[in-house]
């Protein structure tokens, strides 16, 4: 089937971080023999436009996904609808590419509806093709978005054929906010990409003669709950405990972070690793022993199935979508905002660390999120999708 993928955002690189499981996916749909295009807008700033002296339309085939990106000032920020409709421009210029190249796709997938899931429901209409859409954002938990565009929003909720929800959380916050009562959110998570198959489940012996490894993979910003971690990350164990904190990522907040740690007297048993290329990612896993992840928000939480899938027990917090994710066996879920609960859960993983089989853990996670697994689903709600695009109106 020849599905066209419009992402609101997507790595310009293989080594950006930004909408990493938008590639995932795509690469596990062509992989399950699917033909998969890609069409992505993207802003720059004036000064890096400046730097490169010329906006730059990119086409690469990434491992087997035919991805077109093109770049574009976004000089209208003030203006409601301004950047809506540079971005829109854009992506109408792709997709002119796009077809020249490869003709029209039998299905859209876009990847949120601010902006592509608007964007997508529009050239659908144009050209006939039916458009699914799968929501991310955590704003609608974090009630980011303005007036005008909720409206785009619910626009193209109420123009697409199918919606889809990362979450189950997510989906009902929808169905609540949104003017789209006649809508059914499906439930279809992230994919896991095939590098974590690749990872050594690591043996219970592997960690003899060394500290226990905690390691919290995010942006640091404010939502990721890494000042959390660190208060109770010092309040749970002392300096003589054989426990580390491992901080992969960057961000906004990592120079208060740093500072928080030498004021919590940790810093010594703290490593920040600054970002980590997607590709590192599962090696990083292996040589460490829990993943935690004490956000205040999460539509689903990629990282958390990411490790379970390489047998690490996770802790995460019920704030929208580590819920679908970290069964009764598979760590700990406290809420967010709790730090009493998330030191109890500190010190009782490390306490059971012994019990959790990394195998059992990994082999749970595969059979939910795997890229096979996820395809299937997909490729189930593609099928339908096609089979009832001539009855008008109708959601499945």
């Amino acid at each position: 089937m020849h599905v066209l993928i419009i992402p609101s955002w997507y790595p310009i690189t293989k080594d950006d971080v930004n909408g990493v499981f938008f590639r995932d996916q795509a690469i596990a749909l062509h992989e399950y023999g699917h033909n998969i295009g890609i069409i992505s807008a993207h802003s720059h700033s004036l000064k890096t436009i400046i730097n490169k002296r010329k906006l730059v339309t990119n086409f690469e085939v990434d491992e087997g996904v035919s991805t077109f990106r093109k770049s574009f000032i976004p000089a209208l920020p003030a203006i409601p609808y301004g950047n809506y409709l540079l971005w829109r421009y854009t992506t109408r210029k792709l997709f002119k590419e796009y077809v020249k190249r490869f003709g029209f796709p039998e299905i859209i997938h876009a990847h949120s509806a601010l902006y592509a899931g608007k964007v997508a429901s529009e050239l659908g209409s144009e050209h006939d093709i039916p458009v699914v859409l799968t929501e991310h954002s955590t704003a609608f938990a974090r009630n980011l978005y303005q007036e005008w565009q909720l409206k785009l929003i619910t626009q193209a909720v109420n123009t697409v054929s199918c919606c889809i929800a990362v979450s189950p959380s997510l989906g009902s916050l929808l169905s609540q906010q949104l003017q789209t009562a006649s809508v059914h959110w499906h439930w279809v998570p992230n994919v896991v990409s095939k590098r974590f198959d690749k990872a050594v489940c690591q043996k219970k012996n592997d960690r003899k003669g060394r500290p226990v490894r905690l390691l919290n993979l995010a942006l640091m910003t404010e939502k990721k709950g890494q000042i959390d971690l660190l208060k109770a990350f010092a309040a749970a164990f002392t300096d003589q405990a054989p426990v580390e904190l491992w901080l992969g990522g960057d961000g906004p907040l990592r120079p208060t972070l740093e500072q928080l740690s030498q004021e919590l007297g940790i810093c010594d048993r703290v490593r920040f690793l600054g970002l980590v290329p997607p590709e590192s990612v599962p090696v990083l896993m292996s040589e460490v022993d829990v993943m935690v992840l004490p956000s205040h928000y999460e539509t689903f939480g990629v990282v958390a199935a990411e490790a379970l899938m390489v047998g690490l027990p996770v802790i995460a917090t019920r704030c929208g979508g580590p819920e679908c994710i970290v069964g009764p066996n598979d760590g700990f879920l406290i809420e967010p905002h709790q730090p009493e609960q998330l030191v109890q859960a500190l010190k009782e993983i490390v306490k059971k660390l012994q019990l959790y089989s990394r195998t059992e853990l990994s082999a749970r996670a595969h059979a939910r999120f795997s890229g096979l697994v996820v395809a299937e689903q997909l490729t189930k709600i593609y099928h339908n999708t096609l089979q009832s695009k001539n009855n008008k109106g109708i959601k499945l």
